[in-house]
């Protein structure tokens, strides 16, 4: 995870320009707009909050890197769902019951294909701050506490998968987006496969 780390954090850092404001790359046919060159966003989600920066790759692709924070929760009285996001459970049946949550900070990075960018543009909609649908293969390192994973059957989970998501503008400087897509759970003795849905609200320069 070092490795991961160490890949990320540069690429993020040195982008990180709060002042810019996105661009689009310049293109000769107005039916055919192209990612934007830079851009910067806070996200507030259902159970926490982001600041990433997108920078165009080619004509429809980009990298984005960020840093968040999730408020993570698991209980043996209730299933699994919203808030293991960073949790593996490698016991279901413990024995006793308990209750587990804290905030996880964590590092995330998605390469973006946007893939209805020229059909919007045809029908005359905004594909401003890249509204579009898209395919990502995203990955996440979180930085949980050790009150949240101090039980013996739970284990910190490093994500890794694939989701297809929406963007859309509301406005000149917010937008919404939600994704769907499956994700693999790593952590030290197990690896679990969990659907993901996620819907955030964007502020952009």
């Amino acid at each position: 995870m070092q490795r991961i780390l160490r890949g990320v954090l540069p690429v993020f850092l040195v982008g990180v320009q709060l002042h810019a404001r996105g661009q689009q790359h310049t293109s000769a046919d107005p039916l055919k707009p192209e990612v934007e060159k830079v851009l910067t966003s806070a996200l507030l989600n259902y159970r926490g909050g982001a600041v990433q920066q997108e920078r165009g790759l080619g004509p429809q692709s980009t990298f984005l890197a960020g840093v968040g924070a999730h408020f993570s929760s698991y209980s043996t009285n209730s299933p699994p769902l919203f808030g293991s996001r960073f949790i593996n459970v490698t016991d279901k049946y413990f024995g006793r019951h308990y209750t587990t949550s804290g905030w996880t900070p964590y590092v995330f990075a998605e390469f973006r294909v946007y893939t209805t960018l020229d059909k919007r543009a045809v029908h005359g909609r905004d594909t401003r701050a890249n509204s579009s649908n898209y395919w990502a293969l995203a990955g996440e390192v979180p930085f949980a506490s050790g009150n949240l994973i101090n039980v013996p059957n739970l284990e910190l989970a490093y994500p890794v998968g694939v989701k297809y998501g929406v963007r859309r503008p509301l406005g000149t400087a917010l937008y919404i987006e939600g994704s769907l897509g499956g994700f693999l759970k790593i952590s030290r003795s197990q690896q679990s496969l969990s659907p993901r849905l996620d819907v955030a609200l964007g502020l952009h320069q």
